[in-house]
């Protein structure tokens, strides 16, 4: 991004105060940690920088995906039994009674978006 883009971005409590993130009822700190992921992927070049609307939208959307549960379930067909990648073995009936969300194979280490293990 030019400095000329870059002189476009807004400050961090002009951003927070638009209604559409004010009013959300998300937490300030969920909310300003993903202004400032944002901020910082637009400043990397990651985009041009949108307009105080989009830019908040994009802030939204952000933070509700950081909400959003950390695991995902997943297949494992990779034909190891123990995957290390895949939460290893999957839980007993009473463990997954207890804990849901990882019971069985999930995405413990694997970016699903980019459908390769984590660095």
């Amino acid at each position: 991004m030019d400095p000329a883009q870059l002189r476009k971005l807004p400050k961090m409590d002009l951003l927070l105060a638009l209604p559409v993130l004010e009013d959300s009822g998300l937490p300030r700190g969920l909310l300003r940690r993903a202004a400032s992921e944002e901020l910082d992927a637009l400043r990397k070049g990651e985009g041009s920088a949108p307009g105080m609307d989009a830019l908040a939208q994009a802030v939204l959307r952000r933070a509700l995906r950081a909400m959003e549960p950390g695991l995902t379930r997943v297949v494992n067909a990779t034909g190891v039994v123990l995957h290390t990648n895949l939460g290893r073995a999957p839980l007993a009936e009473a463990a997954r009674a207890a804990w849901g969300g990882a019971a069985g194979y999930c995405d413990l280490e694997y970016d699903l978006d980019r459908r390769r293990g984590q660095q």
